[in-house]
């Protein structure tokens, strides 16, 4: 499966280009997942996740420019897989334990930027994309913002596509958020 160490590694497949219908098909399923979740539908998200799913958002770390990469690869926000996700979006939804996401955020994502790479697997995709989420709260009359990279591979089913791996490239190195409970 095709993974990034860090986001400024370059795809080494074939560029799909915008003008294909592939990459139209892909930006879609992009913009109807993104749908899902900002209306808490964790249940019709979870029907998107390939069985063997990486996700992940390693640490941003504060390093002088030509250093290396600006990610620990080892330490990370997050770090999932379809089973951790699963259970917890059981929590979330069947149960009433679940007390970061209730009541549940308002979210919008926005997802932009989109690339679209062949691998060397046929029927799977490099796609790198740029996500903003806004999220609110209570009555707050301020918004959550978080911003970066991600990049997947999503490979091609008979319904259309599965996310295979997701890493999140945060743009900061501290999130400010009092809790990271919503996926992007």
């Amino acid at each position: 499966m095709p993974t990034a160490d860090t986001p400024y590694k370059e795809a080494t497949g074939r560029r799909v280009r915008a003008s294909e219908p592939l990459h139209g098909d892909i930006v879609e399923h992009l913009e109807d997942e993104a749908q899902l979740l900002d209306e808490d539908d964790l249940m019709g998200w979870i029907q998107l996740l390939a069985e063997d799913l990486v996700y992940r958002a390693p640490i941003r770390c504060f390093t002088e420019r030509g250093s290396g990469s600006p990610f620990d690869e080892e330490a990370a926000h997050f770090e999932e897989n379809a089973m951790t996700i699963f259970l917890k979006v059981m929590r979330l939804t069947q149960t009433s334990s679940a007390w970061a996401e209730n009541p549940a955020s308002r979210t919008r994502r926005i997802v932009s930027n989109v690339r679209v790479h062949e691998t060397d697997v046929d029927g799977e995709y490099r796609v790198d994309s740029s996500i903003l989420l806004l999220r609110s709260r209570y009555d707050d009359t301020h918004y959550d913002l978080l911003s970066g990279r991600r990049v997947d591979c999503l490979r091609r089913a008979d319904s259309g596509f599965r996310l295979a791996s997701r890493t999140i490239y945060f743009d900061q190195t501290a999130l400010g958020v009092s809790n990271l409970a919503v996926y992007l």
